[in-house]
């Protein structure tokens, strides 16, 4: 019979082990929903970034070149079959799915397995070599049964990995594919300026301030939303194909004497040149200066290129700032209104005119608005008379005091037909609007205040 002493040790010992397993269990259970990660990194590489070189072949198409990319001061090129620039989107891309490459699932990797597999001969073999001269290879075949997945052979294996279909799906293209397709390397923010000819002649823009400025012909701003188009318009175009390598016979293309020349100059100086010539079904032929290479281009980028001084030049009505307006007094058919800005600061208005709505606030927007952003279907730098006697006696009048000192004075005639005519300070250009600004500006002094 077994001592009561025993039993007691013994049903503490059974616990303590249930304790243990119990937690051991908890440690290892997933929580509700959550899928075990069991997959495992093909290669052993810190970053995408120590990828120096790759090469791509494709056994089961040898009609298709080999493409080796290579990575120079961090920037790919490729090296074959021909020296050119790179996609860099593609490049980082491969290098970077190379990078974190994860093998979910193993087959074995039997003669007949690899022929079923698309790995003999393979679809894709990809080469590379790493900042340390470490060298690997992957093999990719056929999509699975899902096609999510690829099978493939990394370096020496002997059994076939699965790995996600983006790796493939990055890899097999045709070389034109890996190459820069960017008609001119320059991007928006780096453009101090831009020089444009055309069939309507030259004109030249500059960055200044927060204004773009005509230098060509001068004295002019140009309209911002347009000309940051027209330069993202040809940072971000694309040739459509390669009409030839080699600029041997400019002539042919209409190059030798361009349509179109456009000039982006940045910060630094470096200018970049696009030139476009001859036109042939949709495209036009066109070459950045800096490659060898002519190309085609679309219908697109040659009507942005072909933009003129008068459609690019800035057509507001007003140029002013509302945050600096300290004063404004308001003319039309309704009344006079005339409010002054509760301090420098903030967006507080007090009516000072009419009399009987004096001291009560004003919304000032309802009158800066419609100002500031009418834009001009016209402008005339030389107004005929009749224009201009019409200006001397306005409908609409807007006479502002800025925080600086300054006065500032907007007018705006009588409608004629479906237009009326404005005019800011006594600049010597007039704008031909559309009649609607009329009824933005049928105020009452009444409906300012509040």
């Amino acid at each position: 019979m077994i001592k009561k002493s025993t039993l007691i040790v013994l049903a503490g010992a059974i616990v303590l082990g249930a304790a243990f397993y119990y937690l051991d269990w908890k440690r290892g259970e997933k929580k509700e929903g959550e899928i075990a990660d069991t997959s495992k990194a093909v290669f052993s590489i810190p970053a995408a970034a120590d990828i120096s070189s790759i090469t791509i072949s494709h056994p089961a198409k040898p009609d298709q070149p080999t493409i080796q990319l290579v990575r120079r001061d961090g920037v790919w090129r490729i090296a074959q079959p021909m020296d050119t620039d790179a996609d860099q989107k593609v490049a980082e891309r491969i290098s970077t799915g190379l990078a974190g490459a994860r093998a979910t699932e193993h087959e074995p990797g039997t003669p007949d397995r690899l022929k079923v597999f698309g790995l003999d001969p393979a679809v894709v073999v990809v080469e590379f070599q790493l900042k340390d001269g470490a060298k690997h290879t992957l093999k990719l075949g056929n999509q699975d049964f899902s096609g999510a997945s690829v099978y493939a052979l990394p370096d020496s294996a002997k059994e076939v990995a699965l790995l996600s279909n983006s790796i493939l799906a990055n890899t097999d293209l045709n070389f034109a594919d890996f190459r820069n397709h960017a008609v001119l390397p320059v991007a928006l923010p780096d453009v101090a300026s831009i020089n444009l000819k055309n069939s309507s002649g030259e004109l030249a823009v500059s960055k200044d301030k927060s204004d773009w400025k005509f230098s060509k012909p001068a004295g002019q701003l140009a309209d911002e939303a347009l000309i940051t188009g027209l330069i993202s318009g040809v940072a971000n175009a694309r040739w459509t194909a390669v009409a030839s390598e080699n600029p041997d016979n400019l002539a042919k293309y209409g190059l030798a004497a361009p349509s179109i020349t456009y000039t982006a100059t940045d910060s630094k100086g470096k200018t970049f040149t696009l030139l476009v010539g001859k036109k042939e079904n949709a495209d036009y032929f066109a070459r950045d200066t800096s490659r060898p290479m002519i190309f085609r281009i679309g219908e697109d980028l040659h009507k942005k290129l072909s933009q003129n001084f008068e459609e690019l030049r800035d057509k507001r009505l007003a140029h002013f700032d509302p945050r600096d307006v300290m004063r404004f007094e308001f003319h039309n058919a309704n009344g006079i209104l005339t409010a002054n800005r509760k301090g420098d600061k903030g967006d507080e208005w007090t009516v000072e005119a009419p009399a009987d709505l004096k001291g009560k606030s004003a919304t000032a927007w309802k009158l800066f608005t419609p100002l500031t952003s009418a834009r001009a279907d016209d402008v005339l730098d030389h107004p005929s008379m009749e224009i201009l006697a019409q200006l001397a006696k306005p409908t609409v009048e807007a006479d502002l005091s800025m925080k600086d000192g300054k006065k500032f004075t907007v007018l705006i005639s009588k409608a004629t037909g479906d237009f009326v005519y404005g005019r800011e300070n006594d600049a010597p250009a007039v704008y031909k609007l559309k009649k609607q600004i009329l009824d933005e500006l049928d105020f009452k002094p009444s409906d300012f205040a509040f």
